[in-house]
């Protein structure tokens, strides 16, 4: 080659290299960047999925995250696995222009954090989402990447990193999670958050390098699962093929050479394997194992593997190919044992079969086969039946969630078929003995006494479908006949009593609970409370309201600490802190009781009172003390409305015994009062405080008489407070005014003021915050208890002062029965009825329309934003003022049907929000009080 010829071509190279150099500037690589996610953006979707029961580890939640698709032409989306979760979830995907696609499970790696959703394509009407194509090479160190995802719930948002390690561990998301094992992940900061699960994580060319997984929340790193499983996966999916996976229900880590040698591993082989594998940093080393699965011959923790069925299996993809290639096979493997080469036959199990594909619901809990990834972390075998969720009587018997049963009713437990056949088995009302195992303990055996209880929710198995989207469920209505009540010996029939061993025979345990969240109260717990026997022969029960707060729910009677017995809820005093309760006196075996009657003598200040109750344990505790003061009792209201008492006075004493309670009893053994437990709220208004005071025992005989009659209560429906005179005077009411109030009353030195009146009163046409209350049918008033006594009557004639004038109407009072609440509707995973006194009182709010008292998590209530404390007026532009409006409205809606709601919150704001209907997993009934009874009326028919 000549000088000239070698001159040109060194100038060409030249050239090309500053080319090449101006081509990769940072301005070019950017622009390079962003035209490649203009390219792409469209292939990236937000997923809304809702899951609408526990399932192996995760709760019930409506929750978001990224998914891509990989597939245009058969609609596949390719996303993380615990985005798509293990059990029933509905999911719809958001596309770039924002059309709205229905998504289907289509598969889900029992392993890996991945998945895939299935679409029809034809849904997709104004634009062609792209493609992304997997890319065949192996990413790498220092490579640049982009993430296109949903940040934060952000659409798409795009970061940016380098990516940093090939072979980091994968992520640990704690105990009782899922997480993934058997697989390297690769790294790098991006910083990405919640939403950017299943993001793609791409080349400068657009294609897929990995799947974005998670990240730490301490630092900028994010995680990503490589794409070898993905792509096999997914090509058999799109040839119709059935996904293999093998597992050898074994962990192993990747281990470094210098440990390697310290498990004993020869030189020689070191060096082999060095020399073979120049890139690779280690071998696989067996770290858990579960139990039962192998001898001691087989396969141990910290063996070293090296080969299966004579093939290398030195990395975690060689070790997957082998297994997913021998599903339900024997192999041989060759390990490293303590110095020692090792060579066993093992069977390789099916993935796919210890993944739960059934699940019981009973009594509000969820359960299911226990599986493989609980079964790690407990490190048992994979037997038992997994609580995904504990509730109803369950709950209250102790057992906990994400425990496994073990044993019920004298059976051992396999799997959750087992608890099925038991359960139907047994009647509503039977205990049954229950041995279980939980996280914190898991080699101990831990008991309890379970009742079935039938009464309020279903009892059904739902199991995955190949063909339906959905798990169908098969409900069973009364599988079997209740626990028959055997007859017993009557209770001595004592109505007189002249020692304090008869008082003694008056009080029993109180335990209530209610199983739905409604008028302001939580569910599913337990209540107690000493009651006090005024009728024997009824067997009726006086208790606090703070105990038995609803007609609503199932209530229980315990004599002298022994004899437990099924009572019913008779009446809830509409105004006051007292419940009546009853239980069949000829359940009662061989126990004595007595009944109290209680007088109307007022406790004065400084008389001797013996307080006489039940302590924690349910013994007898006394205590002799003085009245102190006798007063008016504020209680805080909650943010969330739920009944309070109001309007009362009520007895306080020196040093009183604060852990019981009970009756008070003064020196003639007379019972005076009753010492119970009021609920408020704390000054945030919304945790509870609890007070415990004297409540004078004419009240206790006014709701007697009102629950033998069944008169109403009539009530102006205000809340009142007392101000001192000088307060009365500066707002101007006069001396004479004054005068008459303080000669009707001498020993009060009160004038009533209105602090609230209920919207739905026609007292609120009238009176307000603020206004002084002085007469009532032209009698003074002074105290709650007089205003009380003068409104029995359906109208009554209220003289007050307001804004400087003395003014008199009439006025219609609201009559208030003893029924708290006779109906209770589920629908889209909301807990509805008439909006409830509370409500109309604390939170002045209008009778009409339907109020939301809870709601449930992965329903479409959450999915479209229909919470709790706002009440629906309006269906499909229809005018919803009872709960049979309401009804009438929403019945016969089928899957996936929008509804139209327009709701009203505490602050009269109207809210417009469309919600679809989820018939298979929230079907719509309602809870009826008729004769005396609760019933169940399903209208999903």
């Amino acid at each position: 080659m000549t000088s000239r010829v070698k001159s040109i071509w060194a100038i060409l190279i030249t050239a090309v290299a500053a080319l090449t150099l101006l081509a990769c500037t940072p301005k070019n690589s950017e622009e390079q960047w962003n035209n490649t996610v203009k390219q792409v953006s469209s292939g990236v979707v937000i997923i809304q999925t809702d899951v609408p029961m526990a399932f192996d580890g995760r709760w019930n939640r409506s929750n978001y995250g990224t998914g891509f698709v990989v597939d245009a032409k058969n609609g596949i989306i390719l996303t993380n696995r615990h985005i798509i979760t293990p059990g029933p979830v509905t999911a719809k995907a958001i596309l770039v222009n924002n059309e709205e696609i229905n998504l289907t499970p289509l598969y889900f790696d029992p392993v890996h954090d991945f998945g895939f959703f299935k679409y029809d394509p034809a849904e997709i009407k104004h634009i062609d989402p792209h493609q992304f194509k997997l890319s065949d090479k192996s990413p790498e160190v220092g490579q640049a990447i982009r993430i296109i995802g949903n940040d934060a719930g952000q659409k798409i948002s795009i970061l940016d990193g380098t990516i940093s390690r090939l072979d980091r561990e994968a992520p640990r998301y704690g105990k009782g999670k899922y997480n993934d094992f058997n697989t390297f992940y690769i790294q790098a900061a991006t910083s990405s958050s919640g939403g950017s699960s299943g993001s793609p994580v791409i080349n400068v060319k657009g294609e897929v390098v990995a799947l974005n997984a998670g990240s730490n929340s301490k630092s900028a790193t994010a995680f990503y699962l490589p794409l070898t499983q993905i792509k096999r996966t997914l090509k058999q999916l799109q040839n119709g093929e059935q996904v293999q996976r093998g597992t050898l229900k074994s962990t192993f880590t990747s281990t470094p050479y210098a440990e390697l040698q310290r498990l004993g591993l020869s030189a020689d082989l070191e060096k082999h394997y060095r020399e073979k594998y120049p890139d690779l940093k280690g071998l696989l080393v067996a770290r858990k194992i579960i139990p039962e699965n192998f001898d001691d011959q087989q396969l141990q923790v910290g063996d070293i593997l090296l080969k299966v069925n004579q093939q290398d299996a030195v990395n975690f993809t060689q070790l997957e190919n082998m297994l997913n290639n021998h599903v339900e096979m024997d192999v041989e493997i060759e390990l490293v044992r303590r110095g020692e080469t090792v060579t066993s036959i093992v069977k390789v199990d099916d993935l796919h079969a210890l993944n739960p594909t059934k699940l019981v619901k009973f009594d509000g809990s969820i359960f299911h086969n226990l599986s493989y990834q609980q079964a790690r972390h407990f490190n048992k075998p994979i037997e038992g039946v997994y609580v995904a969720s504990a509730g109803g009587s369950f709950k209250k018997a102790g057992v906990p969630d994400n425990s496994v049963i073990t044993e019920f009713n004298g059976k051992q437990l396999s799997d959750v078929s087992a608890l099925n056949d038991a359960l139907l088995a047994v009647g509503s009302g039977t205990k049954v003995h229950l041995r279980y195992f939980d996280f914190s303990t898991p080699n101990t055996t831990n008991y309890s006494l379970v009742e079935i209880n039938r009464k309020w929710f279903e009892h059904s198995v739902c199991e995955k479908s190949v063909q339906l989207p959905y798990w169908p469920c098969q409900i069973y209505t009364d599988p079997v006949a209740s626990a028959i009540d055997v007859p017993a010996i009557k209770p001595e029939n004592t109505k007189h009593y002249t020692d304090t061993k008869r008082l003694e025979d008056t009080l029993v345990n109180v335990s209530f609970s209610s199983p739905y969240s409604v008028q302001g109260r939580s569910g599913d717990k337990n209540h107690y409370g000493t009651g006090v026997i005024v009728d024997i022969d009824k067997g009726w029960v006086v208790v606090a309201q703070s105990v038995v707060f609803s007609m609503l729910g199932d209530v229980k009677l315990t004599f002298n600490n022994r004899y437990e017995i099924k009572g019913k809820v008779e009446y809830i005093h509409p105004l006051h802190n007292l419940a009546l309760i009853s239980y069949p006196p000829s359940e009662l075996q061989n126990v004595n009781v007595a009944q109290a009657t209680f007088s109307d003598k007022v406790m004065n200040k400084g008389d001797t009172i013996i307080q006489m109750g039940l302590n924690y344990d349910g013994v007898v505790e006394y205590r002799e003390t003085l009245v102190d003061t006798t007063e008016e009792f504020w209680l805080s209201q909650y943010n969330v409305p739920q009944f309070i008492d109001k309007n009362i006075e009520v007895t306080h004493f020196v040093n009183p015994n604060t852990i019981i309670d009970g009756i008070l009893v003064n020196s003639d053994l007379d019972i005076v009062g009753l010492w119970i437990v009021f609920d408020g709220s704390d000054s945030n208004g919304k945790e509870q405080s609890s007070s415990i005071a004297g409540l004078s025992g004419h009240y206790v005989n006014e709701l007697i008489s009102h629950a033998q009659t069944n008169k109403p209560i009539y009530s102006l429906d205000i809340n009142l407070t007392m101000l001192p005179p000088v307060e009365a005077l500066q707002m101007g009411l006069d001396e004479e005014w004054l005068a008459t109030l303080q000669a009707h009353n001498p020993d009060s030195n009160k004038v009533l003021a209105i602090y609230n009146v209920s919207t739905s009163a026609q007292s609120a046409e009238f009176l307000k915050r603020g206004d002084l209350l002085l007469t009532i049918n032209d009698s003074p008033v002074t105290t709650f208890r007089e205003v009380e006594a003068l409104s029995q009557s359906p109208s009554v004639m209220v003289t007050y002062f307001s804004q400087g004038e003395i003014q008199t109407q009439s006025v219609q009072t609201k009559a208030l029965f003893g029924t708290d609440i006779d109906q209770v509707i589920f629908w889209s995973g909301l807990y509805l009825h008439a909006p409830h006194r509370a409500a109309q009182l604390q939170g002045n709010v209008s009778s009409e329309g339907v109020y939301v008292a809870s709601y449930r998590f992965g329903s479409p209530a959450t999915r479209y934003g229909l919470y709790a404390m706002q009440r629906i007026v309006e269906i499909d532009g229809n005018p919803i003022t009872t709960t049979q409006d309401f009804i009438k409205a929403v019945k016969g809606k089928k899957q996936q049907e929008s509804v139209l709601i327009k709701t009203i919150d505490f602050n009269n704001n109207p809210k417009v929000i469309t919600l679809k209907v989820n018939n298979h997993y929230w079907p719509f009934y309602e809870m009826r009080y008729e004769n005396g009874e609760w019933i169940k009326i399903d209208h999903a028919i």
